[in-house]
């Protein structure tokens, strides 16, 4: 089973155009209007070209709350932060509806489970604690609801290890901590104080974790449409 990865080739060409004006070797910041907007829809290009059932759906659904995630970031008024967060926050719920359609929780094992689960509940905490002063009472509970929804995902996403191929569970398990070091990163510099080169970061690791995600739902959509394990 080959992938049609024709998409894909773009979607690294406009990401390494994010980057070079993350650290700024290009100066042309009005670039970004185009190329960021265009990361989750070559994204969503890459599903529609390797998926032919209405699953494909689905992950667009996904994608385009990511999309819409980005744009709203892009702003600077006060809205646009609350709005791209909310954008993110569904988007962090779909992938957690997706993920349990790949999880048998009769199979797991929550020896383990049960201490990843403390692992990410432990780090939520803490890094709640660290924004806490700087979160402010307007976005107090979307910040805590959003930090809940993303230690999920990622959870979840651990979850699938008895049910996908290992390289599966090792593509999307890695793209959902990406994820959640980016969001930390983005948080941390927003919140408490900034970070040298923290957009480069921040968009690097998220930018590396949509791909992975991408990739490994795709390959999952198809090798259960084949049968394959």
């Amino acid at each position: 089973m080959k992938l049609n990865l024709k998409f894909l080739f773009f979607y690294l060409v406009i990401s390494a155009i994010e980057l070079l004006i993350d650290i700024e070797i290009w100066s042309l910041a009005e670039i970004r209007w185009v190329s960021k907007p265009l990361l989750m829809i070559l994204l969503m290009l890459f599903i529609h070209n390797n998926i032919q059932t209405k699953e494909k759906y689905a992950l667009h659904l996904i994608f385009l709350f990511a999309w819409l995630g980005d744009v709203f970031l892009m702003f600077s008024n006060p809205i646009g932060f609350p709005l791209g967060l909310g954008s993110f926050l569904v988007m962090q719920v779909l992938y957690i509806r997706y993920f349990l359609k790949s999880i048998d929780f009769k199979r797991v094992n929550w020896k383990v489970g049960g201490l990843v689960l403390c692992l990410f509940i432990g780090y939520i905490v803490a890094f709640l604690s660290v924004l806490w002063i700087g979160v402010g009472q307007v976005l107090l509970i979307p910040v805590v609801l959003y930090a809940i929804a993303l230690g999920s995902m990622a959870f979840f996403a651990f979850l699938r290890n008895k049910e996908v191929s290992r390289i599966n569970f090792l593509t999307v398990f890695s793209g959902a901590i990406l994820f959640v070091i980016s969001d930390s990163l983005l948080a941390y510099n927003k919140f408490v104080q900034s970070i040298p080169q923290n957009s480069f970061w921040v968009m690097g690791t998220y930018i590396l974790a949509q791909l992975l995600l991408s990739i490994g739902l795709v390959n999952f959509v198809i090798r259960k449409r084949l049968n394959a394990p």
